[in-house]
């Protein structure tokens, strides 16, 4: 298993500062076999609570060396900036492009 962060661009706070597409990006910490896998753990979550279900961009952490092995979201919703720090890392134009691994 791996550990990703899984984002959304901006979110869904309708404060005029900080919110919307423009605002801190939407995270989810995932445990997961593939990128796919843990984009898709996150749009399932996103939709169960009625938000914007698209994942944008997937950063592959490290590997997970905990002795579990369900693929789950461990942590988030959490808002902050997207910040790639050197990570491999996944982008799609929308909900049916294909994950794109860029340098």
């Amino acid at each position: 298993m791996q550990l990703f962060e899984v984002i959304r661009w901006g979110n869904d706070s309708d404060d005029p500062v900080t919110g919307g597409p423009n605002g801190p990006d939407t995270c989810f910490l995932v445990r997961a076999e593939s990128v796919q896998q843990a984009a898709q753990l996150v749009d399932r979550l996103a939709a169960g609570h009625g938000e914007r279900t698209t994942a944008d961009a997937v950063y592959l952490l490290e590997t997970d060396q905990s002795a579990q092995t369900e693929p789950r979201v461990l942590r988030g919703p959490y808002i902050q900036h997207a910040y790639r720090h050197g990570w491999r890392h996944w982008y799609r134009d929308d909900a049916d492009a294909p994950w794109i691994e860029r340098d």
